[in-house]
């Protein structure tokens, strides 16, 4: 099922999701589960099992990249395990919750409402003014956990690990940096992804019309083409993304997040 040409569009897609996931603190998957959705439907899987393949496979290779992105920002970061491992704690029960609740809808409605989502960050994040030199917040350990728990169950239900929502308060809400956003995000990520992708893969357990090598809603096989090249362009990502201004760090995050809203919203079934 799995011929040459789709291997390769694979390989080029998981090469984006490996240097997207360094350089923007997120897994790169809300680019690439479009091209996902194509690629199972070209297998014939039907509109609604293409959509849950796509979610969950993505979720896999993005925990590595992120993984990999994460290891890299942790050198420049050293006082933000007090924030990291709460909003991770908490991502990890969220995402469980949101992958076991994504089973039950139906394909269409979870790529609409992934689209709006997406769409929505990306364009608070175009239209929001820099703030002026203000202090970074600081939440209390219950509320990084509720929030944690909130990204999980919200990221693990639209295919994502947790990095989107998690740069998008660290940035808007608590004023952290750019550059340190995203070194959070990426750890958030990871333990979010892995978290939903279990989910995914027992949710997906004994579904008829399955591709070979999936495990539930996860193809392996695609997965692992993918991250072949994810995996050394995350570290190009993440070293690049120190070199350059928050600001445009920032611009560039928002401007992906609105085009995969309309791929998704307008590009078709």
């Amino acid at each position: 099922m799995f011929c040459p040409e789709v291997v390769l569009v694979l390989a080029l897609a998981g090469s984006a999701i490996g240097f997207l996931s360094g350089l923007l603190g997120m897994g790169g998957g809300s680019l690439m589960i479009p091209v996902l959705i194509l690629v199972f439907s070209g297998l014939a899987l039907g509109p609604d099992l293409s959509v849950k393949m796509a979610f969950g496979t993505n979720l896999l290779v993005g925990t590595v990249t992120a993984l990999t992105g994460f290891l890299v920002h942790r050198r420049y970061q050293s006082r933000v395990w007090p924030l990291v491992l709460p909003l991770a704690g908490g991502s990890v029960a969220g995402a469980l919750a949101g992958s076991t609740a994504a089973s039950h809808l139906p394909g269409g409605v979870l790529k609409t409402l992934f689209g709006c989502t997406v769409g929505l960050v990306g364009v608070h994040l175009l239209v929001r003014r820099e703030p002026q030199a203000t202090a970074v917040r600081s939440l209390s350990l219950p509320l990084l956990l509720v929030l944690g728990l909130c990204i999980g169950c919200a990221a693990s239900l639209v295919g994502l690990g947790g990095a989107v929502f998690t740069t998008v308060i660290l940035v808007g809400v608590l004023h952290y940096p750019m550059a340190s956003a995203v070194g959070v995000s990426t750890f958030v990520q990871t333990s979010g992804a892995l978290s939903a992708t279990i989910g995914y893969m027992l949710n997906g357990l004994g579904r008829p019309g399955l591709p070979p090598y999936s495990i539930g809603y996860v193809n392996v096989l695609a997965a692992t083409v993918m991250m072949a090249p994810g995996i050394p362009l995350a570290r190009v990502g993440a070293r690049l993304a120190h070199r350059l201004r928050s600001a445009l760090l920032e611009r560039i995050f928002a401007v992906v997040l609105i085009a995969i809203a309309i791929a998704m919203v307008w590009g078709g079934p």
